[in-house]
């Protein structure tokens, strides 16, 4: 028997209707969420860059310096790089700077 001749029954063909509906909906969906995807990575990416070129404080071993997070993260995999990448929590002193309880005789 050849099954591509039969006829589809009204089940099969509203089965199929409510399928192509749920793909229109599906594809809207997508479309959207990647509009907003890209707006918010053009946020992230405006934020990203604007906090990186301001200055932040650091108190190593009692020794205050001030640099940026572009520079202490321009190396990738470096100790700075990897504790200002976000993946560690990272909580301010008071006066705002990142304390690292290491000798700061040897940053310059």
């Amino acid at each position: 028997m050849n099954w591509r001749c039969m006829p589809k029954s009204e089940k099969d063909m509203n089965n199929n209707n409510t399928i192509g509906k749920g793909e229109d909906s599906l594809n809207k969906e997508r479309e959207q969420f990647e509009k907003e995807k890209a707006v918010f990575e053009v946020n992230l990416h405006k934020v990203q860059t604007s906090y990186s070129l301001e200055p932040i404080q650091l108190n190593i071993g009692g020794k205050k310096f001030s640099t940026t997070l572009d520079t202490l993260t321009r190396y990738k995999g470096s100790f700075f790089s990897v504790m200002f990448e976000g993946n560690i929590p990272l909580k301010p002193c008071k006066d705002g700077s990142f304390f690292i309880d290491r000798d700061g005789t040897n940053i310059h």
